[in-house]
C-alpha cells in the first residue's frame, strides 16, 4: 500500500500547541495540506499554531485522555472539514524518578495521555479511515520504547506500549488501505519538561531537565520524519542518531550490557 502525501490532505495533529506537534502542523501546512486541525488541551497555544500555518487551519481544545470528548471532536472535524486523511497522535507527558516514589495517580495521569490518548486517537480517527478504506495514522512514541532506564519505568512502559500498539494496528489494518507508522525520537528540544513530573530525588529539577533538552534535535526534524512516514507508509521510524543507533543495536546487546545501561540513573545528568 502506498502512503499519503501532504499536498491536499486533511490532517489532524494532537498536542499541536508546541514542540513536535506544532512543528508537525506547520510542516504539513507548508507542504500544501488542505486543512490542518490542531488539537491541544491548551486552546490558546493551539490557536497560536493555527495562526502560524500557511494555509487553512482550525484549533480545538482537546483532552486526548477523554475518549468521549475526542470522539465528539473527531465527528465535528469530519462534519466541518470532510474525512481525515492523516491523523498524528503526538500529545504526551513525561515522568522521571524511582518507580516507588510515584503514586497510582501519577501512573494513571501519564498512561491516560501517553497510551490511552494514542489509543483514543486511533479509534476516533482510524475507525472512519478503515471503514472508508483510506488514511494514515502516525503515532509518536520515543526511543524510550526500546531503551530502558531505572528512573523512567512509567514513561518507558507507555512508549513501549505505543510502539506495540502501532505495530499491531499496522498488521491489523494492512489490507484496509490504512497505514500506521510509529515515530521514535531521541532527545528533542521541546518544552516537555513543563509537562513532566519528577519524583523523589529528581523533584524540582525541571529547569535542569529543560536545559539538557535544549541540546536535543530540533522538533522540525521529527516533523519531517512524520510527514515522510505518512507519505512513504513507513513502519517504525527512529529520529536522531542516538535513536537510530539504539533501535538498530539494542536487540543484539548482550544481557549484561543491557542491564548496565538500564541502571544508569537520570540523576547523573540532571
Amino acid at each position: 500500500m502506498s502512503g499519503i502525501g501532504p499536498k491536499g490532505a486533511r490532517v489532524v495533529v494532537t498536542g499541536a500547541g508546541s514542540g513536535i506537534g506544532a512543528a508537525t502542523a506547520l510542516e504539513f501546512s507548508r507542504r500544501g495540506a488542505e486543512v490542518v486541525i490542531c488539537l491541544d488541551i491548551d486552546i490558546e497555544r493551539a490557536q497560536q499554531t493555527t495562526a502560524s500555518c500557511h494555509g487553512p487551519a482550525a484549533a480545538y481544545r482537546c483532552d486526548v485522555g477523554d475518549s468521549d470528548l475526542l470522539q465528539e471532536i473527531a465527528d465535528a472535524v469530519t462534519d466541518t472539514h470532510g474525512p481525515i486523511d492523516i491523523a498524528v497522535n503526538n500529545a504526551g507527558v513525561g515522568m522521571g524518578g524511582p518507580f516507588l516514589e510515584g503514586s497510582a495517580e501519577d501512573w494513571g495521569w501519564l498512561m491516560r495521555v501517553n497510551l490511552d490518548g494514542v489509543a483514543n486517537g486511533c479509534r476516533a480517527f482510524g475507525g472512519p479511515m478503515v471503514r472508508g478504506g483510506h488514511g494514515h495514522i502516525v503515532n509518536v512514541a520515543s526511543a524510550a520504547a526500546f531503551v530502558m532506564n531505572r528512573d523512567m519505568a512509567p514513561y518507558c512502559a507507555s512508549k513501549a506500549a505505543v510502539l506495540a500498539l502501532s505495530r499491531c494496528l499496522r498488521a491489523d489494518w494492512a489490507g484496509t488501505g490504512v497505514g500506521v507508522s510509529v515515530i521514535c525520537p531521541g532527545v528533542i528540544n521541546t518544552p516537555i519538561a513543563s509537562a513532566t513530573r519528577l519524583l523523589g530525588p529528581l523533584a524540582g529539577r525541571q529547569e535542569r531537565l529543560q536545559a539538557r533538552f535544549r541540546y536535543g534535535h530540533a522538533p522540525e526534524n521529527v516533523a519531517r520524519a512524520i510527514v515522510g512516514a505518512a507519505q512513504k507508509n513507513q513502519g517504525t521510524v527512529p529520529v536522531g542518531l542516538e535513536a537510530e543507533v539504539a533501535y538498530r543495536i539494542s536487540p543484539f546487546l548482550p544481557p549484561p550490557v543491557q542491564a548496565l545501561l538500564d541502571r544508569v540513573p537520570i540523576g547523573r545528568i540532571l
